[in-house]
């Protein structure tokens, strides 16, 4: 008489280490995407803290005084171009720069248009950089 009856046995050899290799696949992955969430946590923050130097930036162009309207301690119109105005010495403090340029199209001389840009160096060595650009009027609402 035979019987149908299976010899229950575990796993070999090779199954554990066919199996042990699958699961260090997936850790390996998983360390590596824990490596390049931080990079780009931190490029985050950074490119946060470059926005914020770059709108004070802005903030500060629009701060001017035409000649009329005779408000002292702010950027007269026709300075704006003047490099002093670019604040570097605060962006240099918190490790980015700061590139500011400001130009008037050929169109009319009553307008600048301003150009600040803020780069860093991320930690791969890679440059990055925020930019933001507007227009400024000669003509304020308040003259």
């Amino acid at each position: 008489m035979t019987s149908n009856i299976k010899k229950i046995t575990g796993f070999g050899l090779l199954e554990v280490v066919i199996a042990l290799g699958v699961l260090s696949v997936g850790v390996l992955g998983l360390v590596k995407m824990q490596a390049y969430m931080e990079v780009k946590a931190e490029n985050a923050l950074k490119t946060l803290d470059a926005l914020h130097i770059a709108e004070a930036q802005m903030e500060f162009y629009q701060t001017r005084a035409s000649n009329i309207s005779g408000a002292t301690g702010l950027i007269a119109f026709a300075s704006m171009a003047d490099p002093t105005y670019c604040m570097e010495d605060i962006a240099m403090s918190s490790g980015f720069s700061l590139i500011c340029d400001v130009s008037s199209p050929k169109l009319s001389g009553a307008l600048r248009t301003i150009d600040v840009k803020v780069g860093w160096d991320d930690r791969r060595g890679d440059s990055q950089a925020v930019s933001l650009k507007t227009a400024i009027s000669k003509y304020s609402e308040f003259d």
